[in-house]
């Protein structure tokens, strides 16, 4: 390997994209029909866990998708359009910065892979945003995942459940805590989510964007940009936050819900 390889890291280059291409794109494309059954189909039932007769936490409003402050599509656009357009505006002006000190007989040329010239602007956008999508992907799954496995019941779940106390064998007083299905609602959709609290999906989607673009400027911003660093971090956590939070205001999900889905996202953006 020359000198210029051992600098730029070219040969490893070649070899990343092919690899993203012939090994990570299929993952990609079976992560996103799996994320179709698991969150757009009833094919994946969740687990039917019991309630408390009459649980007041459990009997909160219900507020109807068009009125949510952040819808999920709205939420997977946000998640995947506001990091993906940063990273890719960063991207481009650290390149036209590099391009302009490298000028001439010492600028980096592209490289060949897979018959296709790439520049050092395209395998990075490729790598991060790439990096973006399957994790957003693998955090979604792995929502879904622990949603029917644990099938908590959200804030609202008897609001639309509407549950006929009167078919079960004994009284409430009797055996508070409901395990048989008794509910007498006719909105199935708004049931079946409501049995999918834990954790909230928001929160793990919102905190993975954030941490994952929030450590890609503490990795590529210089020291010297001492003020616009922790502005964009502080913007971009914020906002995961509150797309975390109005989940609770809401009465979408619990609390727990919700901080537990904070953690779960940052670890899987750390992770990546």
């Amino acid at each position: 390997m020359s000198a210029r390889e051992k600098a730029t890291g070219t040969k490893d280059s070649v070899s990343l994209l092919p690899c993203f291409y012939f090994v990570e794109l299929p993952i990609l494309v079976s992560s996103v029909v799996s994320l179709y059954f698991l969150e757009w189909t009833d094919v994946f039932k969740p687990v039917k866990s019991g309630f408390t007769c009459h649980d007041r936490s459990l009997s909160l409003p219900f507020v109807e998708p068009t009125h949510e402050v952040v819808p999920l599509l709205m939420l997977l656009s946000l998640a995947f359009a506001g990091p993906a357009i940063t990273i890719m505006l960063g991207e481009g002006f650290l390149f036209c910065c590099f391009s302009r000190k490298k000028s001439g007989a010492g600028g980096e040329a592209n490289i060949n892979a897979a018959g296709c010239n790439f520049n050092s602007f395209i395998r990075r956008v490729v790598r991060f945003v790439g990096v973006l999508a399957f994790g957003l992907c693998a955090t979604a799954l792995i929502t879904d995942v622990l949603q029917l496995m644990t099938g908590y019941p959200a804030p609202y779940f008897l609001t639309v459940c509407k549950p006929n106390y009167t078919a079960l064998s004994v009284s409430c007083e009797q055996n508070p805590f409901v395990m048989a299905d008794i509910c007498s609602g006719t909105n199935m959709a708004a049931i079946l989510q409501g049995r999918k609290s834990f954790p909230s999906q928001h929160a793990t989607l919102a905190s993975f964007a954030a941490v994952y673009v929030s450590m890609y400027f503490n990795s590529t911003l210089t020291d010297s940009s001492k003020l616009l660093k922790p502005l964009l971090v502080f913007s971009f956590i914020m906002c995961g936050i509150i797309c975390g939070l109005t989940r609770i205001i809401q009465y979408k999900n619990h609390a727990i819900d919700v901080y537990l889905g904070f953690l779960l996202g940052g670890a899987i953006a750390v992770y990546l």
